[in-house]
């Protein structure tokens, strides 16, 4: 039988892409639906529609699944040469430079836009604190202050953070490279512990608040994990069976999330409620890390059986297909689809549920207008990031659709450092 596995002109990592799309459109929905007022009606349909209000108010947690795929996007180009006996050093100015002129030039775009909409339609007042509120988003350091965290789009702190781990993988790539992963992630666990008891006594000493959720050492642990995954997929280091166990990821993900509802509930500054917290975002990253694993290694299993997919096969790769194709342009979606949904009062239809709204012409219109956000203000951005490897792909083979139609896309010898 004809083998439907070849290697895409892209060199994407299909699962990866996917992942990323449902974490994208988990945080889109947490956005339109959970937080949607009056959304369940008062009839027959009120519990199932607060039954989709109550899990779509856990599409929040895409956040971590963001996380843990960018330590592995960003770990990947060390990886892949260290795989091939090739390692080179990573360049602090060449990564920067490659970083900033990929995420950059689309992030200041959307923010551009957010202060062209807050000047139409409240207005502007040129203060102080507003001055150096944009100077801290252009810096992208606003996430260390809680007044400028959630000021002008509340979804920018983790993209902050985001650049504060790039930062911070010198230093997780010096550790593993001294240490291990097993040294290497008791430092990064404590950093979170740390940072959160430095925060308690800076508050207890000085009454200033100092972000907890929003830093980017408590994260750090979970990013690290995306970084192992990578590692595992090049066969670098091996993990036991368990770490691809997606019963033990799936009670990591749900016990995560019972410890978040519970949590408001529980008195500050007893213990349950530090180990509650301190627990948390970590189970949320093994979680994530284990659903990672996974489909990595599927993926490449699909890759060396060549063999074709049934029905349920088919459906799935529809599937995995359609979320891949949000994925690719997921870094819009997220810069732009609060925009969209403070907006969509001036289009949505009245006579509607605010759920129907919220389903059929809401998360559609965020993902249209981030499709084209994509198209004209990041895609450009994609190419001038990496000239060479658009060279390299440019004299890749083109193949026809039929034969790109697969479950997965390979994983060896080409993934994409997407990041």
């Amino acid at each position: 039988m004809k083998p439907l596995n070849t290697l895409p002109a892209t060199g994407r990592l299909q699962s990866i892409d996917a992942l990323r799309g449902v974490a994208a459109l988990g945080v889109v929905l947490y956005h339109a639906v959970s937080q949607t007022q009056n959304a369940a009606p008062h009839n027959l349909l009120h519990w199932p529609a607060r039954s989709v209000q109550f899990l779509t108010s856990f599409g929040y947690i895409g956040v971590f699944l963001f996380f843990v795929i960018s330590g592995f996007c960003i770990h990947l180009q060390w990886a892949k040469s260290k795989a091939a006996n090739q390692e080179k050093p990573i360049q602090f100015g060449s990564f920067w430079r490659r970083r900033i002129r990929r995420l950059y030039p689309p992030y200041l775009m959307a923010f551009a836009l957010f202060m062209l909409m807050a000047a139409l339609s409240t207005g502007i007042n040129v203060t102080h604190f507003f001055v150096y509120d944009v100077v801290m988003h252009l810096l992208m350091l606003h996430n260390l202050d809680p007044h400028t965290c959630y000021s002008i789009n509340g979804v920018f702190w983790t993209l902050a953070i985001e650049e504060q781990l790039y930062l911070a993988y010198f230093l997780l790539l010096f550790l593993r490279k001294r240490w291990g992963w097993g040294i290497t992630l008791v430092i990064c666990a404590a950093a979170r512990v740390g940072w959160y008891f430095f925060s308690h006594a800076v508050w207890v000493s000085t009454g200033v608040g100092v972000p907890v959720p929003e830093a980017a050492a408590v994260h750090w642990f979970t990013w690290a994990l995306g970084a192992i995954a990578v590692e595992a997929a090049f066969g670098l280091v091996k993990l036991p069976r368990w770490c691809r166990n997606l019963w033990l990821g799936g009670a990591a993900i749900i016990l995560a999330s019972a410890i978040s509802e519970l949590l408001p509930n529980t008195q500050k500054d007893t213990l349950p409620h530090t180990l509650g917290w301190l627990l948390m975002h970590p189970l949320w990253g093994f979680g994530f890390f284990v659903l990672v694993n996974r489909v990595v290694s599927a993926e490449n299993a699909w890759l060396k059986e060549l063999r074709e997919p049934g029905f349920i096969g088919r459906l799935v790769a529809k599937s995995v297909g359609a979320a891949a194709t949000v994925g690719v342009f997921s870094y819009s979606l997220y810069l732009t689809h609060e925009l969209v949904i403070m907006e969509s009062w001036s289009f949505t239809i009245r006579e509607l549920p605010p759920m129907v709204n919220a389903f059929a012409i809401v998360v559609p219109a965020t993902i249209a207008f981030a499709w084209l956000f994509f198209r004209f203000c990041e895609k450009p951005y994609m190419r001038k990031a990496d000239p060479a490897r658009l060279r390299e792909q440019s004299r890749a083979p083109e193949y026809r659709e039929e034969e790109l139609t697969t479950v997965f896309a390979p994983i060896m010898p080409a993934i994409a450092d997407e990041a």
